[in-house]
Protein backbone atom coordinates (compact mmCIF):
# COMPACT_ATOMS: atom_id res chain seq x y z
CA UNK A 1 0.00 0.00 0.00
CA UNK A 2 2.86 2.40 0.82
CA UNK A 3 4.37 1.76 -2.65
CA UNK A 4 1.10 2.90 -4.23
CA UNK A 5 0.59 6.00 -2.05
CA UNK A 6 4.11 7.39 -2.23
CA UNK A 7 4.18 8.04 -6.01
CA UNK A 8 0.72 9.59 -5.82
CA UNK A 9 1.77 11.90 -2.99
CA UNK A 10 4.92 12.91 -4.87
CA UNK A 11 2.92 13.73 -8.00
CA UNK A 12 0.49 15.86 -5.99
CA UNK A 13 3.37 17.79 -4.42
CA UNK A 14 4.88 18.53 -7.86
CA UNK A 15 1.54 19.83 -9.17
CA UNK A 16 1.02 22.06 -6.11
CA UNK A 17 4.57 23.49 -6.26
CA UNK A 18 4.21 24.18 -9.99
CA UNK A 19 0.96 26.07 -9.45
CA UNK A 20 2.51 28.17 -6.69
CA UNK A 21 5.49 29.04 -8.89
CA UNK A 22 3.23 30.25 -11.67
CA UNK A 23 1.29 32.45 -9.29
CA UNK A 24 4.42 34.24 -8.09
CA UNK A 25 5.60 35.20 -11.60
CA UNK A 26 2.29 36.74 -12.70
CA UNK A 27 2.18 40.53 -12.34
CA UNK A 28 -0.42 43.22 -12.96
CA UNK A 29 -0.13 44.22 -16.60
CA UNK A 30 -1.98 47.48 -16.02
CA UNK A 31 0.52 48.91 -13.52
CA UNK A 32 2.41 52.01 -14.72
CA UNK A 33 5.78 51.01 -16.16
CA UNK A 34 7.69 53.22 -13.73
CA UNK A 35 6.04 51.76 -10.63
CA UNK A 36 6.07 48.10 -11.65
CA UNK A 37 9.85 47.96 -11.95
CA UNK A 38 9.85 45.56 -14.92
CA UNK A 39 10.32 45.87 -18.65
CA UNK A 40 8.07 48.67 -19.90
CA UNK A 41 7.44 46.64 -23.05
CA UNK A 42 5.53 44.09 -20.95
CA UNK A 43 2.99 46.66 -19.72
CA UNK A 44 -0.40 47.01 -21.35
CA UNK A 45 -0.96 50.65 -20.30
CA UNK A 46 1.50 53.55 -20.13
CA UNK A 47 0.30 56.80 -18.56
CA UNK A 48 1.24 60.20 -19.96
CA UNK A 49 1.12 63.33 -17.83
CA UNK A 50 0.56 66.60 -19.68
CA UNK A 51 -0.97 70.06 -19.34
CA UNK A 52 -3.17 70.35 -22.42
CA UNK A 53 -3.33 74.13 -22.64
CA UNK A 54 -0.22 74.68 -24.71
CA UNK A 55 -1.01 74.68 -28.42
CA UNK A 56 0.53 73.46 -30.66
CA UNK A 57 2.28 71.12 -28.18
CA UNK A 58 -0.87 69.78 -26.48
CA UNK A 59 -4.38 71.22 -26.43
CA UNK A 60 -8.07 70.34 -26.43
CA UNK A 61 -9.87 70.06 -29.75
CA UNK A 62 -13.36 68.89 -30.69
CA UNK A 63 -12.86 65.91 -33.02
CA UNK A 64 -16.02 64.35 -34.44
CA UNK A 65 -17.99 66.02 -31.67
CA UNK A 66 -15.74 64.67 -28.90
CA UNK A 67 -13.32 66.68 -26.76
CA UNK A 68 -9.88 65.28 -27.60
CA UNK A 69 -6.35 66.13 -26.47
CA UNK A 70 -4.21 66.66 -29.58
CA UNK A 71 -0.89 68.28 -30.52
CA UNK A 72 2.56 67.25 -31.65
CA UNK A 73 3.59 66.16 -28.14
CA UNK A 74 0.60 63.82 -28.13
CA UNK A 75 1.61 62.29 -31.47
CA UNK A 76 5.07 61.65 -30.02
CA UNK A 77 3.47 60.00 -26.98
CA UNK A 78 1.37 57.78 -29.25
CA UNK A 79 4.51 56.66 -31.10
CA UNK A 80 6.23 55.86 -27.79
CA UNK A 81 3.26 53.78 -26.62
CA UNK A 82 3.12 51.95 -29.95
CA UNK A 83 6.82 51.04 -29.76
CA UNK A 84 6.28 49.78 -26.20
CA UNK A 85 3.27 47.74 -27.29
CA UNK A 86 1.14 49.59 -24.75
CA UNK A 87 -2.13 51.48 -24.65
CA UNK A 88 -1.66 55.22 -24.06
CA UNK A 89 -3.63 56.80 -21.22
CA UNK A 90 -3.50 60.61 -20.90
CA UNK A 91 -3.73 62.44 -17.56
CA UNK A 92 -4.38 66.16 -18.10
CA UNK A 93 -3.39 68.34 -15.13
CA UNK A 94 -1.90 71.70 -14.16
CA UNK A 95 1.66 72.17 -15.37
CA UNK A 96 3.05 72.74 -11.88
CA UNK A 97 1.73 69.34 -10.72
CA UNK A 98 3.26 67.22 -13.48
CA UNK A 99 6.60 66.34 -11.90
CA UNK A 100 4.96 65.53 -8.56
CA UNK A 101 2.59 63.16 -10.38
CA UNK A 102 5.63 61.52 -11.95
CA UNK A 103 7.42 61.17 -8.62
CA UNK A 104 4.38 59.61 -6.93
CA UNK A 105 3.79 57.13 -9.76
CA UNK A 106 0.52 58.61 -10.98
CA UNK A 107 2.03 58.92 -14.46
CA UNK A 108 4.87 57.08 -16.21
CA UNK A 109 6.24 59.93 -18.31
CA UNK A 110 5.65 63.63 -18.86
CA UNK A 111 5.52 65.42 -22.22
CA UNK A 112 4.48 69.06 -21.96
CA UNK A 113 7.01 71.31 -23.69
CA UNK A 114 9.26 70.62 -20.71
CA UNK A 115 12.76 72.13 -20.58
CA UNK A 116 15.34 69.85 -18.87
CA UNK A 117 16.77 72.41 -16.44
CA UNK A 118 19.47 71.48 -13.94
CA UNK A 119 17.00 72.06 -11.10
CA UNK A 120 14.48 69.63 -12.60
CA UNK A 121 17.20 67.06 -13.25
CA UNK A 122 17.70 66.76 -9.50
CA UNK A 123 14.27 65.14 -9.20
CA UNK A 124 13.54 63.44 -12.54
CA UNK A 125 15.42 61.95 -15.48
CA UNK A 126 15.14 63.34 -18.99
CA UNK A 127 15.35 61.92 -22.48
CA UNK A 128 17.21 63.52 -25.34
CA UNK A 129 15.84 66.88 -26.48
CA UNK A 130 13.29 66.40 -29.24
CA UNK A 131 12.36 70.01 -30.14
CA UNK A 132 13.94 73.46 -29.91
CA UNK A 133 11.92 76.67 -29.63
CA UNK A 134 12.61 80.34 -28.95
CA UNK A 135 10.91 82.37 -26.23
CA UNK A 136 8.76 85.39 -27.05
CA UNK A 137 6.99 88.31 -25.37
CA UNK A 138 3.29 88.55 -26.20
CA UNK A 139 1.54 91.92 -25.83
CA UNK A 140 -1.66 93.66 -26.83
CA UNK A 141 -1.67 94.89 -30.41
CA UNK A 142 -0.04 98.31 -30.76
CA UNK A 143 1.92 98.07 -27.49
CA UNK A 144 4.98 96.17 -28.67
CA UNK A 145 6.98 99.17 -29.90
CA UNK A 146 7.84 100.19 -26.35
CA UNK A 147 9.60 96.87 -25.71
CA UNK A 148 13.03 96.29 -27.20
CA UNK A 149 14.64 94.08 -24.56
CA UNK A 150 13.73 92.12 -21.45
CA UNK A 151 14.93 95.05 -19.34
CA UNK A 152 12.00 97.06 -20.71
CA UNK A 153 9.69 94.77 -18.72
CA UNK A 154 11.00 96.34 -15.51
CA UNK A 155 8.11 97.93 -13.64
CA UNK A 156 5.56 96.13 -15.80
CA UNK A 157 3.06 93.39 -14.95
CA UNK A 158 4.31 90.20 -16.58
CA UNK A 159 2.30 86.98 -16.83
CA UNK A 160 3.93 83.54 -16.89
CA UNK A 161 2.92 79.94 -16.38
CA UNK A 162 3.59 78.69 -12.88
CA UNK A 163 6.75 76.53 -12.48
CA UNK A 164 7.71 77.11 -16.13
CA UNK A 165 11.06 78.10 -17.64
CA UNK A 166 9.38 81.40 -18.57
CA UNK A 167 8.70 82.09 -14.89
CA UNK A 168 12.44 81.84 -14.27
CA UNK A 169 13.16 84.23 -17.14
CA UNK A 170 10.71 86.80 -15.76
CA UNK A 171 12.07 86.46 -12.22
CA UNK A 172 15.47 87.52 -13.53
CA UNK A 173 14.07 90.84 -14.82
CA UNK A 174 14.72 93.40 -12.09
CA UNK A 175 11.57 95.30 -11.17
CA UNK A 176 9.16 93.10 -13.14
CA UNK A 177 5.92 92.31 -11.29
CA UNK A 178 4.95 88.71 -11.88
CA UNK A 179 1.56 87.05 -12.21
CA UNK A 180 2.06 83.26 -12.22
CA UNK A 181 -0.97 81.18 -13.18
CA UNK A 182 -1.47 77.47 -13.86
CA UNK A 183 -3.07 77.66 -17.31
CA UNK A 184 -2.10 79.55 -20.47
CA UNK A 185 -5.71 80.52 -21.37
CA UNK A 186 -5.98 82.22 -17.97
CA UNK A 187 -2.87 84.25 -18.78
CA UNK A 188 -4.23 85.21 -22.20
CA UNK A 189 -7.38 86.52 -20.51
CA UNK A 190 -5.24 88.52 -18.07
CA UNK A 191 -3.46 90.14 -21.03
CA UNK A 192 -6.63 90.81 -23.01
CA UNK A 193 -8.35 92.45 -20.05
CA UNK A 194 -5.35 94.63 -19.13
CA UNK A 195 -4.49 92.93 -15.85
CA UNK A 196 -0.97 92.23 -17.13
CA UNK A 197 1.15 94.14 -19.65
CA UNK A 198 2.91 91.21 -21.31
CA UNK A 199 3.30 87.44 -21.30
CA UNK A 200 6.46 85.40 -21.76
CA UNK A 201 5.68 82.23 -23.74
CA UNK A 202 7.40 79.83 -26.07
CA UNK A 203 7.30 81.40 -29.52
CA UNK A 204 5.23 78.64 -31.23
CA UNK A 205 2.57 79.02 -28.54
CA UNK A 206 2.56 82.82 -28.74
CA UNK A 207 2.33 82.69 -32.53
CA UNK A 208 -0.78 80.53 -32.36
CA UNK A 209 -2.55 83.03 -30.13
CA UNK A 210 -1.61 85.92 -32.44
CA UNK A 211 -2.91 83.93 -35.39
CA UNK A 212 -6.19 82.85 -33.83
CA UNK A 213 -7.19 85.68 -31.47
CA UNK A 214 -7.62 89.34 -32.36
CA UNK A 215 -5.83 92.12 -30.53
CA UNK A 216 -2.57 90.30 -29.73
CA UNK A 217 0.93 90.79 -31.14
CA UNK A 218 4.51 89.64 -30.69
CA UNK A 219 7.00 92.22 -29.47
CA UNK A 220 10.50 92.53 -30.93
CA UNK A 221 12.13 91.42 -27.68
CA UNK A 222 14.78 88.75 -28.27
CA UNK A 223 15.38 86.36 -25.40
CA UNK A 224 18.84 84.79 -25.53
CA UNK A 225 19.14 81.23 -24.26
CA UNK A 226 21.73 78.50 -24.39
CA UNK A 227 20.73 75.61 -26.66
CA UNK A 228 20.16 73.25 -23.72
CA UNK A 229 17.83 75.83 -22.14
CA UNK A 230 15.65 76.18 -25.24
CA UNK A 231 14.82 72.54 -25.89
CA UNK A 232 11.97 70.28 -24.84
CA UNK A 233 12.58 66.79 -23.45
CA UNK A 234 10.50 64.01 -21.92
CA UNK A 235 10.63 63.40 -18.16
CA UNK A 236 10.52 60.00 -16.49
CA UNK A 237 10.83 58.94 -12.87
CA UNK A 238 14.33 59.24 -11.42
CA UNK A 239 16.30 56.04 -11.95
CA UNK A 240 14.15 54.53 -14.70
CA UNK A 241 16.95 54.38 -17.26
CA UNK A 242 15.27 51.53 -19.11
CA UNK A 243 12.29 53.71 -20.02
CA UNK A 244 14.59 56.63 -20.90
CA UNK A 245 16.48 54.38 -23.33
CA UNK A 246 13.29 53.03 -24.88
CA UNK A 247 11.87 56.52 -25.40
CA UNK A 248 15.17 57.79 -26.81
CA UNK A 249 15.04 54.97 -29.35
CA UNK A 250 11.60 56.13 -30.48
CA UNK A 251 12.69 59.78 -30.60
CA UNK A 252 15.72 58.94 -32.73
CA UNK A 253 13.49 57.13 -35.19
CA UNK A 254 10.96 59.99 -35.31
CA UNK A 255 13.72 62.54 -35.90
CA UNK A 256 15.48 60.56 -38.61
CA UNK A 257 12.37 59.98 -40.71
CA UNK A 258 11.03 63.53 -40.32
CA UNK A 259 7.97 62.59 -38.29
CA UNK A 260 8.48 65.21 -35.57
CA UNK A 261 8.56 68.01 -38.15
CA UNK A 262 5.41 66.56 -39.70
CA UNK A 263 3.70 66.37 -36.29
CA UNK A 264 4.50 70.07 -35.70
CA UNK A 265 3.03 71.12 -39.06
CA UNK A 266 -0.11 69.03 -38.54
CA UNK A 267 -0.59 70.37 -34.99
CA UNK A 268 -0.34 73.95 -36.22
CA UNK A 269 -2.95 73.20 -38.87
CA UNK A 270 -5.26 71.74 -36.21
CA UNK A 271 -4.99 74.89 -34.10
CA UNK A 272 -6.17 76.98 -37.02
CA UNK A 273 -9.09 74.74 -38.02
Amino acid sequence: MKRVLLPVILMLMVVIMSACGQKQTTGSASEPASSAGGDAKEKEVIVLGTSADYAPYEFHKSMDGKDTIVGFDIEIAKAIAADLGAELKIEDMDFDGLLMALDTGKVDFVISGLTPTEERKKNVDFTDIYYYAEQAVLVREGEGDALNSLDDLSGKLVGVQKSSIQEGIAQAVEGAKLTSLAKIPELILELQTGRVDALILEKPVAEQYVKNQQGLALSDVKIEQAEDEAGSAIAVKKGNQELVDQINSTLAKLKSNGDIERFVVEANELVGD
